[in-house]
């Protein structure tokens, strides 16, 4: 099964939620480093601050968000003009 954020458009609009979901990741890069679990920087960085499940921090991770950034710019830039 392939994920969209479709599923997770539960946002104000589509844009916003990529950049929220992208700060997630980011977040999760800068703290993940060798012997550190997933969950542990769950548990201490992620879940204080964006109170989301373990499960949604997966489905963030298996989303190609800068792509889907990038195609929401286009078909913003394309609806403008």
């Amino acid at each position: 099964m392939k994920l969209t954020i479709k599923q997770f458009d539960v946002a104000y609009n589509r844009k916003n939620k990529l950049k929220q979901m992208q700060e997630i990741v980011n977040l999760y890069c800068l703290e993940k480093k060798p012997g550190v679990s997933t969950a542990y920087v769950y548990r201490n960085f992620i879940r204080p601050k964006y109170h989301i499940s373990l499960n949604t921090l997966y489905i963030y991770l298996s989303i190609p968000i800068n792509l889907q950034i990038k195609e929401a710019d286009e078909k913003d830039q394309s609806g403008k003009q």
